[in-house]
């Protein structure tokens, strides 16, 4: 009954299931490259939205705000208030928009102290909001009065200052109309944040003192009501936009951008003298950057594997075509022409193929949860997929139809030989193969050359479009890829000669196995040349991935430590001295340092003026960023007094002579430079020098106070750097403000989604690439020695042992393993070297930072290389076991028969 129904089967099925080795070998390849493909653009998808979604949340209020400043008058607020929220309200569009105002009168003198030369000032202010973000010390909030006195709100800093407390009273008069005000204290109130970016630029508020000019106490807060009441001269507004970005999707980075960039113009059409400064779109346009530059960057395992299965899928199809040459030749010569083999060759390739379109988009969402699973792509929270979207099917449905064509194709061309053809064809040598013969492999080489030429030499995997729009650079994206293929297809070339070689070597010398493997090999050099590319991308593939993920990680890595500057930076308070932070756990060191902006050759640096006498003790600096270490730049930045100041730049500052901080100006001498200045962001122009050098050429110690501690953590490691901080906070609470430590950069850095999916991409098609180099070495192993049988049955019958055996097929793919293994590291090394630093670059989607540094985590690719020859030595045994088992007579008289 079974053969009854096999019978009444199409002709495409019976063909099918006739070779079940071979066509399960090809439903998994394509299987596996339609879910691989599916799984990385899903992963690519999500951790780029991820990285997108966390950038936006955690932006600086500095780099989304929109800062309106205007003066105005009591009777013109009401009105340019209306058009700022309603100029700004329109460039935000869709995006909710919090707007606060502050209104601040023009200055006040303490009476009896307005007519000297140097009196303290004081400004009376209405700030929107500002008890949701203060709590109250003593008093009460101040409320509109009919009367001639002022209730007024005091800082705690300002009150301090001044000298007065709740329930006090004074008077006041103003420095431009001269009329007095009566004030008293209501209340004192504390900043819950001073340190909360919305207050950059209130130093007033922020510390109750400001020294300039003149030196300002205060301000004195007033309600709205009677601070318009009172005050109509001389004031100045200044609101502040803040945006709820929590509800902006990726896509709309860059609409939203192109609206927020027309808020200056959709403000002053109400408000001409309004001055309005905005950063979001700028902000937004950088992300958008950032998120095409990680896609492009995780798409780069996407081509690598779509060649890497465009070829294993082709080296079974050549196996097939191979297998059915004879049988296809018969069908041709009993009347089957072209159209009706190509229906064949076709509907047998969809019949495989189809079954994986919808399949590999619900497997995909399941290899992303393994992928998950890994703990430095857990931290990130990048959450996978729970079901695939349309674009998922369509990707896999293309993947499947591409992998048919390609499946069908070998089939097709052999169908144009007769039979007596074929028969001809059988027992020659093999040839080259028709890519090698064309040159196509040196032609790739050019190609592949160019394309790392052209992502060597730009700053990340993108080009401009027609009318300045952002677009991926195909040829920029494929480069490593290309590399891979064409340094693999090049390494064909050896194949035959070091077979050549072995047969020569082993030709005189006793031993059965290593004499006739190295004779099967040079004679028949394509049937090992298939799986040695295979096998020599993957390995290649794998090593480029862990290459790829360890120069990442140590980027990372050294960014933090660039950015820190030593184990730990502390913002300064009065009273701070050395021995406050070394006698915490773990501190060995503490250097005071001042940080000043400054100008430098026309333009502003930064200026950190530290303790040199210790400061080669707790500066990070990266080796090959100066040929000098940090303990001699400290020894050279000491100065003596009377000479010019001795500085360590930057590269662009290296001809400065002087520098100009405030209205002091300088002279200098450069001793050193570093192509990064460690403790400040990358790509800034800063100097580096002496704190005691500094006061000296200044003449003015007053002026250059210690700004920040720099602290070295035992061993400078990260881990007890963390502890420090935990414990300073402990100590010194909510005063210290923000310290800078290299374990919290560090584990910032690695938790970034953009970061982790560049990983999590990495290692699926790491894994991938191994599968398919495994099923391509067992499929091609295994027909090899099927197509053979007969050859080892007369081996058998000669009395060669299991152990002769192994040891002859053990030799034979020695020539694979080996060259695939050596050739494999050897083509990720080179190719690593060549495109890895610009992509790691290329990811962090800025310019000027700094330079990535290539690593190759040796122990990593020995155990993979010993994995991977681990596995495929087992299959080897199998083979040899299996063959040996076969009885030699009925294999040899399966011959005869034939």
């Amino acid at each position: 009954m079974v053969r009854m129904v096999r019978v009444r089967l199409p002709l495409v099925v019976r063909r099918a299931l006739a070779e079940p080795l071979l066509l399960a070998a090809a439903f998994g390849s394509i299987l596996l490259a339609t879910t691989a493909i599916s799984a990385l653009l899903l992963h690519a998808g999500s951790a780029t939205q991820a990285g997108v979604r966390r950038a936006l949340d955690t932006a600086p209020l500095a780099a989304t705000a929109t800062v309106v400043t205007s003066s105005v008058t009591a009777g013109d607020f009401a009105e340019i208030d209306r058009a700022v929220r309603v100029g700004i309200a329109h460039a935000h569009r869709e995006v909710p928009v919090r707007v606060a105002v502050r209104v601040e009168s023009a200055s006040y003198a303490w009476k009896g102290q307005d007519r000297g030369d140097q009196p303290v000032l004081t400004r009376f202010a209405t700030y929107e909001g500002l008890d949701g973000q203060t709590d109250l010390v003593s008093g009460r909030w101040p409320a509109e009065t009919k009367t001639a006195m002022v209730e007024v709100a005091l800082s705690e800093p300002a009150a301090r200052a001044i000298g007065v407390s709740t329930g006090d009273e004074f008077t006041v008069v103003g420095r431009l109309d001269g009329e007095p005000a009566r004030v008293r204290v209501a209340g004192v109130f504390r900043l819950r944040d001073p340190d909360d970016p919305r207050w950059k630029g209130e130093e007033l508020l922020r510390y109750g003192t400001q020294t300039g000019d003149f030196t300002s106490r205060g301000p004195l807060v007033v309600p709205a009501g009677a601070f318009l009441g009172r005050f109509a001269t001389g004031l100045s507004a200044r609101w502040l936009a803040e945006p709820d970005l929590r509800r902006l999707s990726p896509d709309r980075l860059r609409p939203f951008s192109a609206s927020v960039a027309g808020a200056s113009a959709a403000v002053r059409a109400g408000c001409p003298r309004c001055t309005v400064t905005e950063t979001l779109s700028g902000t937004l346009l950088r992300l958008d950057r950032g998120a095409l530059v990680a896609r492009s960057t995780m798409l780069v395992p996407v081509l690598q594997l779509l060649v890497l299965g465009a070829y294993a899928l082709a080296l079974t199809a050549r196996l097939l075509a191979e297998h059915r040459r004879m049988e296809t030749a018969l069908l041709r010569s009993r009347g089957g022409g072209s159209p009706r083999l190509a229906a064949m060759a076709a509907g047998e390739s969809l019949l495989i193929a189809l079954p994986c379109a919808p399949a590999a988009p619900f497997l995909a969402p399941l290899l992303l949860r393994l992928v998950s699973a890994f703990p430095w792509i857990e931290a990130t929270g990048v959450e996978p997929p729970r079901t695939p979207d349309g674009a998922t099917f369509a990707v896999a449905a293309a993947v499947a139809l591409a992998c048919a064509a390609m499946l069908a194709a070998p089939p097709l061309l052999a169908a144009r030989r007769t039979y007596v053809e074929e028969q001809a064809a059988r027992g020659r040598a093999d040839r080259p193969g028709l890519v090698q013969r064309a040159g196509a492999d040196l032609a790739l080489l050019v190609l592949a050359a160019l394309a790392v030429w052209r992502l060597r030499g730009q700053d990340a995997a993108e080009t401009t479009r027609l009318g300045g729009e952002l677009g991926l650079d195909p040829l920029v994206g494929a480069g490593p890829a290309l590399a891979l293929l064409c340094g693999g297809m090049a390494a064909l070339r050896l194949v035959p000669a070091v077979a050549r070689v072995a047969e020569r070597a082993t030709r005189r010398r006793p031993g059965f196995g290593p004499a006739l493997a190295a004779r099967q090999v040079s004679r028949r050099p394509a049937r090992y040349s298939g799986p040695a590319l295979l096998l020599t991308m993957a390995m290649a593939i794998g090593v480029l991935s862990l290459t790829t993920a360890a120069t990442w990680r140590g980027a990372q890595e050294d960014r933090a430590r660039h950015l820190a500057g030593a184990g730990l930076r502390v913002p300064a308070l009065p009273g701070d001295d050395a021995r406050t932070f070394t006698t915490l756990p773990g501190v060995t060191a503490a250097v005071p340092a001042h940080r000043a902006t400054v100008v430098a050759d026309g333009a502003d640096a930064t200026l950190i003026a530290a303790d040199a006498a210790h400061l080669g003790r707790v500066l990070l600096l990266r080796p090959d960023l100066s040929e000098l270490s940090p303990a001699t730049l400290a020894s050279r930045i000491a100065g003596s007094a009377g000479q010019p100041l001795p500085v360590v730049v930057t590269p662009g500052l290296s001809d400065a002579v002087r520098i100009t901080a405030g209205t002091a100006t300088i002279p200098i001498t450069v001793v050193g430079v570093v192509a990064a200045m460690p403790g400040t962001p990358e790509g800034t122009p800063a100097l580096l020098a002496d704190l005691a050098a500094l006061r000296a050429a200044g003449a003015k110690g007053a002026q250059w106070p210690v700004t920040e501690w720099w602290l070295a953590a035992d061993g400078h490691d990260t881990a007890r750097a963390a502890a420090v901080r935990a414990a300073l906070l402990a100590a010194s609470g909510r005063g210290r403000g923000d310290v800078v430590d290299v374990a919290a950069l560090t584990a910032g850095f690695r938790d970034d989604p953009t970061a982790a999916g560049l990983q999590g991409a990495l290692l699926l098609g790491f894994a991938a690439a191994l599968a398919f180099a495994v099923l391509g070495f067992l499929v091609n192993a295994a027909v090899a020695a099927r197509e053979r049988r007969g050859e080892f049955a007369v081996l058998g019958a000669l009395g060669v042992s299991s152990r002769q055996t192994f040891g002859l097929l053990a030799a034979e793919q020695s020539f694979v393993i080996g060259l695939s293994l050596a050739g494999g590291v050897a083509l990720a090394v080179a190719v690593s070297a060549a495109v890895v630093p610009p992509m790691v670059t290329a990811g962090y989607a800025t310019a000027g930072g700094l330079p990535v540094v290539l690593h190759v985590p040796w122990p990593q690719v020995a155990a993979l290389a010993a994995a991977v020859l681990a596995v495929l030595l087992v299959i080897v045994a199998g083979l040899a076991r299996s063959l040996h088992r076969r009885e030699p007579a009925a294999a040899l008289r399966a011959g005869e028969a034939s």
